[in-house]
């Protein structure tokens, strides 16, 4: 691993620990056990390396959902281990960055809303279209719109003044969302589907 590869995975475990704006480049360059100078012969600006982290970041979530897509059964079992790859992120995540990235660091933050949240419409969507071709999702619904909605819902949750982290916990707010999806669209066996095989991942 390289310099530039080294940072890049430190400041990604802090920020990720304790938020983007409580950490400083002193703190990242006593965990790499170098100078801030030696920092920015590969950032120009804490704001250009929250870029690189994000962007690296962003890869690894995409490739990894694309790992599910290949290998979940149905279209059911697909977006159930979405949902377990979503808590996983939440759990090992501060409450705190998205907040920091959204007031901080907008930039960053447009290029969530622009360039993942369209890569998750689009896997959602496959997955609407998926689950009516297997008969897990009824046919009367509307992938296109649904789809839209999802990321809506997803966005809404992140916002931190319509559910505050101190009232709402956010690997419990991904669940509602997650049941509240897909109570809405199964046809009676796909219902059968969740009841059987995933029962106890979302406490039926």
């Amino acid at each position: 691993m390289n310099l530039k590869e080294s940072l890049l995975a430190s400041a990604h475990d802090l920020f990720m620990k304790y938020g983007i704006k409580s950490v400083s480049m002193d703190d990242i360059s006593k965990r790499l056990g170098v100078s801030k100078k030696t920092i920015y012969s590969c950032v120009a600006t804490k704001d250009d390396l929250i870029a690189n982290v994000l962007d690296k970041h962003l890869e690894k979530d995409e490739c990894e959902i694309k790992k599910i897509l290949s290998e979940s059964s149905d279209a059911i079992d697909e977006m159930v281990n979405i949902t377990r790859h979503l808590i996983t992120f939440l759990s090992n995540m501060t409450p705190s960055i998205i907040y920091d990235l959204k007031k901080y660091h907008p930039l960053s933050w447009g290029k969530i809303e622009t360039s993942h949240f369209s890569f998750i419409e689009k896997t959602i969507l496959e997955n609407l279209n998926r689950g009516q071709k297997e008969g897990l999702y009824r046919n009367d619904i509307n992938p296109k719109i649904l789809s839209k909605l999802y990321v809506m819902k997803s966005t809404a949750i992140a916002d931190h003044e319509k559910f505050p982290i101190e009232e709402f916990d956010r690997v419990s707010l991904i669940l509602e969302v997650i049941k509240y999806h897909l109570y809405g669209i199964v046809s009676d066996k796909g219902l059968k589907i969740i009841q059987q095989k995933h029962k106890t991942f979302f406490n039926l």
